[in-house]
């Protein structure tokens, strides 16, 4: 990234006295900027791409409905259990218990309980995504503005929502991911000019990363000590920013201390296990872990676009920042009590270049997280989430101006932005169309059957680069109640087991038993199983075919 002054610095007075703008009293407002709102909206082209590649971001969402991510129907199941617990179709009851305290994981599940009551439950689902999705570009749209970019840098983080993490499900880390760049934006908003409004978005932000996941609140805490260190020497705004935490903090403890739940291991032994890869691995990985999401290697080449067009915006912005600067952003805007740092101090070039100081804060734990856990929690593939925000901070840290026809310079990047969302809504739309027969049988299943749903190898599709199958006994769940076992019974909220059917484990369905697992329930429905190869033989009598259709095969079990 540039070493030089970004837009809004403090650069030296003009030799031409003349051309230099009036002294401002202190605390005077500053004059807009050219990453201000009113040159933003006034930005044409800037405002229809934005508009463009929003809308193009949410196609893969709304356009099929089994959207193809890991483990989205275990997440989603679990927010129907919840949200259906007391319809008697769905024979919750039977199974489980609410336990309905604040834990992590909670963010996603709550706010999908809520917006189901007003567009149902697959349709809340796809609202939350969408609200992810389109947070990303928006909270990129914010800290540009905060610290004075260029706004068009917003359109190099749109197809930062579709990572691996995206591919394998993990929708409550994606929730926290939006809050954690929107947490990040109002402190930073905050410790520039603090009001109570402020103060109380950042609270409720920092509430919010504690109830998403454990890993975004510690990537939270991470930038927030980060940033209070870009702010200094403004110590009367940290100290009164560090009691908005209380609230997190609390939570945090009291879900150490009284929250129980089965995924924490703390039994004896090694209170910390994980694996970690070598630095050139993870190297070598990063653009696979930042965007790759389904098959083929079209999103990876996007993600070279991304990476060429921020170089080369980042070597012009050397050459033409400072005259912008200059003519642009006479000073910043601070109150009397809290002076800025001395222009040119090391503490001023840090708060001038903090999106490369959050930028490095995240290379950090990329590099020194594991990338995979078994103690105390038991999680794959930890430190390959934070490879987005690497590239969020990274690419926001480009001080090119863009203005006229250097935003020319955008238009791969844009083109970019526009062709991976698309490029997976026809992915995800061929895979929909082989799962079809799926949906139609487990319609056909009469109310009160108990299901079990298995997939055979090989478990992959030609569209994705996961098996995207696996959790599908969540889906018969969601659409036709009783029991899955497949779901998250091990996480603690917002539901507990009290009674579970036999099963093999999901990516084991060759391990199914008709002797031990099939008698338990009514029907069971097959992927991938072979003609040549039965799973029922005629040692099985009371398992009869009634179905075949695609990749799919039902069977009813007569007792």
């Amino acid at each position: 990234m540039p070493g030089s002054s970004p837009p809004d610095s403090d650069p030296a007075p003009r030799a031409d006295a003349s051309a230099a703008p009036p002294p401002r009293p202190p605390g005077a407002a500053a004059p807009p900027a050219v990453g201000s709102e009113e040159r933003w909206s006034s930005d044409r082209a800037f405002v229809a791409t934005f508009v463009l590649l929003a809308v193009a971001a949410v196609v893969p969402i709304w356009r099929v409905r089994f959207l193809p991510l890991l483990d989205l129907p275990n997440h989603l199941a679990a927010v129907h259990i919840w949200h259906s617990f007391d319809e008697p179709w769905t024979r919750f009851r039977d199974f489980y218990e609410l336990s309905l305290r604040p834990a992590p994981y909670g963010a996603y599940h709550i706010l999908t309980h809520v917006i189901a009551y007003a567009v149902g439950l697959e349709n809340a689902n796809r609202v939350v995504l969408s609200g992810y999705v389109l947070a990303i570009p928006a909270a990129a749209l914010g800290w540009a503005r905060r610290t004075r970019r260029s706004p068009w840098l917003s359109v190099l983080t749109f197809p930062l929502a579709f990572s691996l993490s995206w591919a394998c499900g993990f929708l409550p880390f994606l929730v926290g991911v939006a809050l954690l760049l929107v947490g990040v934006v109002a402190l930073d908003t905050y410790l520039d000019r603090p009001s109570p409004g402020r103060g109380v978005a950042v609270a409720l932000l920092s509430v919010g990363c504690g109830l998403s996941h454990p890993l975004i609140l510690f990537g939270y805490y991470v930038c927030v000590a980060v940033l209070m260190l870009c702010h200094l020497p403004r110590w009367s705004r940290i100290a009164v920013a560090l009691p908005l935490f209380a609230p997190a903090v609390a939570l945090v403890l009291w879900q150490l201390v009284a929250f129980k739940s089965p995924m924490v291991d703390l039994r004896s032994g090694p209170r910390f296990q994980g694996v970690w890869v070598p630095w050139h691995e993870m190297l070598r990985s990063f653009p696979e872990y930042t965007l790759d999401s389904v098959s083929g290697d079209l999103d990876t080449r996007l993600f070279w676009v991304l990476v060429a067009v921020a170089s080369l915006l980042g070597v012009s912005g050397v050459a033409r920042v400072a005259r912008v600067a200059r003519r642009f952003f006479p000073g910043r805007s601070l109150p009397a009590r809290e002076p800025a740092p001395p222009a040119g101090s090391f503490l001023d070039r840090l708060h001038r270049h903090r999106s490369l100081a959050l930028c490095a804060a995240m290379a950090l734990c990329y590099f020194l997280v594991p990338l995979h856990l078994a103690r105390p929690f038991d999680w794959w593939f930890v430190s390959g989430r934070f490879s987005p925000f690497i590239c969020f901070f990274g690419f926001l840290a480009i001080t090119a101006p863009l203005q006229g026809r250097s935003r020319l310079l955008m238009a791969p990047a844009a083109a970019a932005a526009l062709v991976l969302p698309l490029h997976l809504s026809e992915k995800y739309a061929r895979f929909d169309e082989r799962v079809e027969p799926f949906a139609r049988m487990v319609e056909r299943i009469p109310p009160g059957a108990e299901v079990l749903f298995l997939t055979l190898p090989p478990r992959t599709d030609e569209s994705l680069i996961i098996e995207g199958t696996n959790h599908f006994s969540s889906w018969v769940q969601i659409l036709h109640g009783g029991f899955s076992a497949d779901g998250w019974h091990n996480v603690g909220f917002p539901f507990t087991l009290k009674r579970r059917l036999p099963a093999p484990p999901s990516n084991r369905g060759e391990w199914f038993k008709p002797d031990v697992h099939g008698v338990a329930y009514d029907y069971v429905i097959l992927r991938n199983e072979r003609p040549d190869k039965p799973l029922f033989t005629a040692a099985h009598p009371s398992f009869r075919r009634i179905e075949r259709d695609g990749a799919f095969t039902l069977y009813q079990h007569t007792r």
